[in-house]
């Protein structure tokens, strides 16, 4: 965590942000979230309804066929207040699969969910007249922990240049229940947590971008590799230019 942190200051900085944002945003009614009952999206929807009211925050919750903590997503709507559907993506997953009809690699097959979900949240915000939010944080993002198109596509993100730990810092200010604020991140798609499914843990993923070392070479060789690999993830694609 960064030396100078202050969560007040800035979850009090996050909260005018947004606002900002959608006083230039005139024909945004409000904010559409995806609801997975992680930390990022709970502390993330906390701050857009403490910006803009619980009447202008819709939460969308989006298993694929069964969610085991779907009842956390759950208790975030029923504590924050908010308007939410649920939106079950088992059905247009398994169509994808049925119609590639390919053998699909692991990974293939991982990343078709989150990109439904961001289908599912850009059709809601265009029939509420809201926009998308984003729930992604730096350490993720750093490494490319994200999916392209998935995930890491939104219309703002209040969070995007918060390690792990500082999100976890705004949550703790802001009130949230300590389960919640501190629950084992997972991606909810491999049965794995995301340190597992990395290889490395968060505090060093933070450490390494902070010090540029988290005190293992072989982790930082690593974390390093994964940064280089998914810079394409943080960029928009070139395009041609007439000159």
């Amino acid at each position: 965590m960064r030396i100078a942190f202050d969560s007040a200051e800035v979850s009090k900085n996050i909260i005018n942000w947004i606002k900002d944002y959608f006083n230039n945003q005139p024909n945004a009614k409000g904010a559409v979230i995806g609801i997975s009952g992680g930390k990022d999206s709970t502390i993330t929807a906390k701050l857009l309804v403490e910006a803009l009211g619980k009447e202008r925050v819709f939460g969308v919750l989006m298993p694929n066929g069964e969610q085991k903590d779907i009842s956390d997503s759950l208790r975030v709507v029923s504590l924050l207040g908010i308007n939410y559907k649920i939106v079950n993506i088992e059905k247009a997953y398994n169509g994808l699969l049925e119609g590639i009809s390919e053998d699909l690699s692991v990974d293939s097959k991982i990343n078709i969910p989150p990109r439904l979900r961001m289908t599912v949240l850009y059709a809601v915000s265009a029939n509420l007249h809201y926009r998308v939010c984003g729930t992604g944080n730096k350490s993720e993002g750093f490494v490319g922990y994200t999916t392209k198109w998935g995930d890491n596509a939104y219309d703002f993100n209040p969070i995007g240049d918060l390690t792990t730990e500082e999100v976890v810092a705004v949550g703790d200010f802001l009130g949230l229940p300590y389960e919640l604020v501190h629950k084992t991140p997972s991606d909810g798609l491999t049965g794995q947590s995301d340190e597992e499914k990395l290889g490395f843990t968060y505090t060093q993923i933070n450490a390494y971008i902070e010090n540029g070392t988290c005190g293992n070479k072989e982790i930082d060789e690593k974390i390093r590799l994964k940064h280089e690999y998914n810079k394409h993830k943080g960029i928009f694609p070139p395009k041609y230019i007439i000159e």
